[in-house]
């Protein structure tokens, strides 16, 4: 189990180099708010293959990559580590899911997108 999670991460960062993702999302809220942009907290589950696809295939679009970086900050969290993010705002049942937030207040900024969505599905929500 830890070595899928090992070679989910390298793939991951070898794919999705460009964003610059963020694991504690406190740090990242007080930097969207202090650079004026919103969150785009990603929840992931360790074992989920739909997670994996859509992290590698969605967020390694340069597309994706230059609209993320410039109107947000990057929270990618792990359901499984419920301290990493305020799971009682962001709690989902499904994965992946994709929340746009306020860096005002932590609210939605629209619907997250739940369990299987795309490059364009994003880039709608961007």
């Amino acid at each position: 189990m830890k070595l899928l999670f090992v070679l989910f991460i390298t793939t991951a960062a070898l794919f999705s180099e460009h964003i610059r993702w963020q694991s504690d999302f406190d740090k990242a809220l007080f930097e969207a708010k202090k650079a004026k942009k919103e969150l785009l907290l990603l929840v992931l589950k360790k074992e989920c293959a739909e997670c994996r696809e859509v992290f590698v295939e969605v967020f390694s679009d340069e597309e994706v990559q230059e609209e993320v970086n410039r109107k947000y900050i990057a929270v990618v969290a792990f359901f499984e580590h419920k301290n990493s993010y305020p799971i009682e705002l962001f709690y989902t049942q499904s994965f992946p899911t994709l929340f746009f937030v306020s860096s005002k207040d932590e609210s939605y900024l629209q619907k997250p997108l739940r369990g299987s969505f795309n490059k364009d599905d994003v880039l709608k929500g961007l």
